[in-house]
């Protein structure tokens, strides 16, 4: 355990670091939507079924990320379960001062599905243009599904499924609105 601890450590964070890095999706989107942040945040309901877990699949993802990661391959890493792949790619861009990414997903049951599934054993990573084969070699050895999915740069958040815009917002006034909604949050609990 301790060893995989310091792997861990060699990724500093879930930010973007450079602008150019590859972004790749590990593991499956699947149209999961019960229980998610998407239905309370938006519908205000906590209802149906969770997203499923495969142990199996877990187990791959993680001993995955942590060979990844201590071959130097990955320079963030993020888990998309709370609130989606929209979500995880916004907060990827929050604290770089403002370096957004471009993104095109594969389109799942319906775009909302896309953005907002909390399927589990899925990170977005991101690594540079030139370890991004390397990393994809290893996912493909790991039996670990994996695509790019774009590249980090620009001041702009722009999301496309199947080659159509879905989210395009600068970065800065998305970061401003998330970190509102944060404060009102913990000023409600407070209360």
């Amino acid at each position: 355990v301790v060893g995989l601890i310091e792997d861990a450590s060699r990724v500093q964070s879930r930010t973007f670091k450079a602008d150019g890095d590859v972004i790749i999706l590990l593991g499956e989107t699947f149209a999961e939507l019960g229980g998610s942040e998407f239905l309370k945040t938006i519908h205000g309901q906590v209802k149906g079924r969770p997203p499923r877990l495969d142990l199996d699949k877990e187990r791959a993802l993680i001993r995955l990320l942590v060979r990844a990661i201590g071959a130097g391959l990955v320079r963030s890493a993020h888990d998309p379960s709370d609130g989606g792949i929209a979500v995880a790619l916004a907060e990827c861009t929050f604290d770089t001062n403002g370096m957004g990414c471009e993104v095109d997903l594969p389109g799942s049951e319906t775009v909302v599905a896309t953005l907002f599934s909390e399927s589990a054993s899925r990170a977005v990573v991101s690594t540079t243009r030139e370890q991004a084969d390397a990393l994809l070699r290893m996912a493909a050895e790991a039996g670990v599904p994996a695509r790019v999915i774009g590249r980090t740069g620009g001041s702009r958040i722009k999301i496309s499924v199947e080659g159509e815009t879905a989210i395009d917002c600068d970065v800065r006034d998305a970061e401003r609105r998330w970190s509102g909604a944060l404060a009102a949050f913990f000023k409600r609990q407070a209360s």
